[in-house]
């Protein structure tokens, strides 16, 4: 957790919340299965992500939680987002249906793995686009 204050023009700091948020929603993954509260610390690592991604780029911060929508402005920056389409549109319904009372939950998480994947792809292709905020690790001996 950054005990810090917090900037949300700094990609460095979206990119440490949506990793805090990605490692608990594989913690609540491994010890329980699927829960509301991972599939809404999937989405909101993604969303982070996407954000800290399309910040850096030079985009204003808009407050949505729509990954679809944040995924298309991250096409104007790298035509690879594309295949991340589906993914952002499912992940948003999942949580929408989680996060608020009244929605249809039958087919809430049913391809959870699956989209933990692309999520993952996701971050590979932020995190090889910008290096520079992604610390690496010593090789090890």
């Amino acid at each position: 957790m950054l005990r810090t204050k917090t900037d949300e023009k700094n990609p460095a700091h979206w990119f440490a919340m949506a990793a805090e948020r990605l490692r608990g929603a594989d913690v609540l993954w491994t010890h329980e299965g699927l829960t509301g509260l991972g599939i809404e610390a999937l989405h909101e690592a993604a969303e982070r992500y996407l954000k800290g991604y399309l910040i850096a780029r030079g985009w204003s911060l808009k407050k949505t939680h729509d990954l679809e929508a944040l995924i298309k402005d991250g096409l104007s920056y790298d035509p690879a987002f594309g295949q991340f389409v589906t993914m952002a549109g499912e992940l948003t319904e999942d949580f929408i249906a989680q996060h608020y009372p009244g929605e249809e939950m039958i087919d809430t998480g049913q391809n959870y793995e699956e989209l933990r994947a692309q999520v993952g792809q996701m971050i590979e292709l932020i995190q090889g686009s910008l290096p520079q905020f992604f610390p690496t690790l010593p090789a090890s001996s």
